[in-house]
């Protein structure tokens, strides 16, 4: 049978065990207070795990604050690449060269494809915001290349080729990828947006 100093000892171990573990509670530190034969029992102790507690709150919040803070710097640079992929897709590439053909062909293609909602992934047409010159704002009657308020707010562009306006309104209104910049398409609806600036001016 243990001696009351052998309990003693046992116990003081414990509370040694407890007050340096990260899992420290105050029920298992008041149980190990008090010995199985009644030993100490009218002494209370102290809570060793005070020490602990005070250190693992303050480690446990600051971890969280740095892996949230971690997260949105992840978020931002996720932000900042998207939005430059997406700048870089609607600006014209190094050694652009269009699509070469007949004007009036091409303007005559372009304006089938102003209508087509087959371009878009939300159905959505050309001609679905600028139906008989609607939707066009008053930098439209500049030449090209210009400021477009929704080029420098939606891709920080501070000026665009038409042909540039083109490919943006491709990704943004109509959520599609922007076309081929070598493609007729591009060069045919770049060839019926100059007869639409043509009348915007007009108007």
């Amino acid at each position: 049978m243990k001696t009351d100093v052998q309990k003693e000892a046992g116990r003081q171990r414990l509370l040694r065990n407890l007050s340096c573990g990260a899992v420290a509670s105050a029920p298992l530190i008041a149980l190990a207070a008090y010995s199985s034969a009644g030993v100490m029992a009218a002494q209370p102790v102290e809570p060793r795990s005070a020490p602990a507690a005070a250190y693992i709150t303050p480690v446990a919040e600051a971890e969280a604050e740095a892996r949230a803070e971690g997260e949105a710097e992840g978020e931002a640079e996720g932000e900042a690449e998207a939005d430059e992929a997406m700048r870089d897709a609607v600006t014209r590439p190094p050694g652009y060269q269009p699509f070469e053909g007949d004007p009036e062909t091409l303007a005559a293609l372009g304006e089938e494809l102003f209508h087509n909602r087959e371009l878009s992934t939300n159905n959505l047409a050309c001609a679905s915001c600028h139906m008989e010159g609607a939707g066009y704002a008053n930098t439209f009657a500049e030449p090209f290349p210009h400021l477009v308020a929704m080029a420098e707010r939606d891709f920080g562009l501070s000026e665009v080729h038409l042909d540039e306006m083109v490919q943006i309104c491709m990704v943004s209104p109509m959520a599609a990828e922007p076309l081929e910049w070598d493609s007729e398409a591009l060069a045919a609806l770049v060839e019926y947006m100059k007869l639409e600036q043509a009348a915007f001016r007009e108007d």
